[in-house]
């Protein structure tokens, strides 16, 4: 049987030509590298694959989940972190098997970023910024690194890996495509947001329609969606109202255009009973294949159990809570009696934030689980000094839980006893809340979570929006409306029942002959076949 040769361009060397028995003109490292693969080209070795997600705690779960996905399906993945990122992701990986290695890499120094800061949770916005418009940097330290993988033929000997056949990338981490082109190699990106989401946000950065109208509560269209959509100014998060403002404005618009015309493909983290508009709107979009492949969420969310504590514990950070005592406080609630209360790991609640919604969760009268964080990058936000209203904890004491600092919020959220998430609906936390059939009180914060909010609250009918954008503060009575109308009245039943269909349409996507599962064998089939490019013969070869 005739076998392909190993592709000529994909190494792109000038050394001076040589000649062998096999090939009459190469170069001396690619005769190497061809005459390596012919002595192991007949030893079965997985794909191997290396992702990138952005210096964000809300981006590297979901690639950590794809990486653990890709790996049950036979590839190998190098997963690319920096130190402090890849201290985090470390103990996902303890007493695994899985073929996942954790490849940490420095960033160069920044100007205005501390040399110890490589995420952008918890450090002063201006902080944030940087890291967000600079993580092009990382595109030396990671190209070093491919090298040694493509050209380190002493290193494949070692391990008997092959060299990456495909690199995903975030949205924010653009420079990959370029990067990979230097390689030859093929690049797909991994969106962690949602379709419908993503869909706007391409329609906003490039087309601003909210420029056309004067008024914060006029209507207008938005522009080249395959789906109808009218919002207000008032619909959107403050920087996005007046985006001549915003100073990341041109940095978004060119990551968000690339992550839809660069790349041979998409994966996303969604499933299409979820956001059918979204999905076919981004395939017509881009032209290239689209395939939703989540919720990626850990496989006993989907059981109808409560969650394996330890693969709860090991996603996200560390909680600040025993999770013993977190429990044995749920346990003791009736079933769909508790909100849970928590807004991710990018927004940190001032003083008349938290006292908002202190007053709006007593006034209701419901019970609640709160996880308050407070960011310890900037002055006077220490934990202890937060200015809860006098006697509050006192008062709340016999139906209300504090966790001060990080939640184990998947355990929370699959409680029996939970049955709202009031969230600043992050997409993860949406996910999570679908997956596992909460419905949610919105206090969408920035970026694309007003569109989140507009899909549960509008075309999903499992959502109910209180307030929008990180500088708002909440009105008290609308806090207490929203948890009591979703916990102790019938609309909130109802819509506890179309979150429950919603979960059971989310099983469905991921087992087996579902949306997202086939999605997810064509992708892998599609990752197994590139080696074939490079495939040499397994005989005559010789230095």
């Amino acid at each position: 049987m005739k076998k392909k040769l190993f592709h000529p361009n994909r190494f792109g060397f000038k050394d001076s030509l040589y000649s062998c028995d096999c090939f009459p003109l190469v170069t001396v490292l690619q005769q190497q590298v061809w005459c390596y693969y012919c002595t192991i080209a007949m030893e079965e070795r997985k794909p191997h694959v290396v992702v990138v997600p952005a210096l964000v705690q809300g981006h590297l779960i979901p690639f950590m989940e794809l990486a653990k996905l890709l790996a049950s399906q036979g590839l190998l993945v190098s997963y690319i972190a920096t130190p402090g990122n890849a201290r985090r992701l470390q103990p996902q990986l303890q007493d695994s098997n899985m073929n996942i290695r954790l490849v940490s890499l420095s960033m160069p120094p920044m100007e205005g970023v501390p040399l110890d800061i490589d995420n952008w949770d918890n450090v002063p916005r201006h902080v944030a910024r940087i890291l967000v418009a600079s993580s092009h940097k990382l595109a030396g330290p990671f190209e070093q690194w491919l090298e040694q993988q493509m050209y380190d033929t002493n290193n494949k000997n070692k391990n008997n890996e092959a060299p990456p056949v495909c690199i995903i990338s975030d949205i924010f981490t653009g420079w990959l495509h370029s990067s990979g082109a230097k390689f030859g190699i093929p690049t797909v990106v991994f969106h962690t947001s949602g379709a419908f989401a993503m869909s706007v946000m391409h329609s906003f950065v490039n087309y601003t329609p909210q420029k056309s109208v004067e008024g914060d509560t006029e209507l207008f269209e938005v522009p080249a969606l395959s789906f109808g959509l009218k919002l207000r100014k008032s619909d959107l998060a403050v920087p996005m109202r007046d985006p001549d403002s915003n100073p990341l404005r041109d940095n978004f618009k060119e990551e968000i255009n690339r992550s839809i015309k660069a790349g041979q493909s998409i994966l996303i983290n969604t499933f299409y009973e979820l956001e059918s508009v979204g999905i076919d709107h981004m395939r017509k979009l881009t032209g290239r294949p689209v395939w939703s492949i989540g919720p990626l969420l850990p496989p006993a969310a989907f059981d109808g159990m409560l969650i394996d504590r330890e693969n709860m514990k090991s996603r996200g950070k560390t909680a600040d809570i025993d999770e013993e005592q977190c429990l044995r406080w749920l346990d003791s609630r009736r079933p769909q009696s508790v909100v849970f209360v928590c807004f991710g790991s990018l927004f940190f609640p001032n003083d008349e934030q938290i006292r908002a919604l202190a007053a709006g969760l007593e006034a209701s009268g419901q019970a609640f689980v709160w996880a308050i964080r407070r960011s310890q990058a900037e002055p006077n936000h220490e934990a202890a000094e937060v200015s809860l209203p006098e006697g509050f904890e006192d008062r709340i004491r016999e139906r209300g839980l504090i966790i001060w600092g990080w939640a184990p919020q998947l355990l929370i959220l699959s409680h029996p006893s939970v049955g709202a998430f009031l969230s600043h609906c992050g997409w993860n936390s949406t996910l999570e809340s679908v997956t596992l059939g909460v419905p949610m009180i919105t206090w969408p914060m920035f970026a694309e979570q007003p569109f989140n909010s507009k899909l549960l609250a509008e075309y999903l009918g499992i959502g109910i929006q209180i307030c929008l954008d990180v500088s708002s503060v909440p009105d008290e009575e609308e806090v207490r409306r929203a948890v009591t109308m979703l916990l102790a009245e019938e609309e909130g039943k109802k819509m506890r029942m179309r979150a429950k269909e919603l979960r059971r349409f989310a099983k469905m996507a991921v087992d087996k002959e579902g949306s997202s599962y086939n999605n997810l064998q064509s992708f892998v089939q599609h990752i197994q076949k590139l080696p074939e490019n490079w495939t040499a013969p397994t005989a005559g070869c010789h230095s």
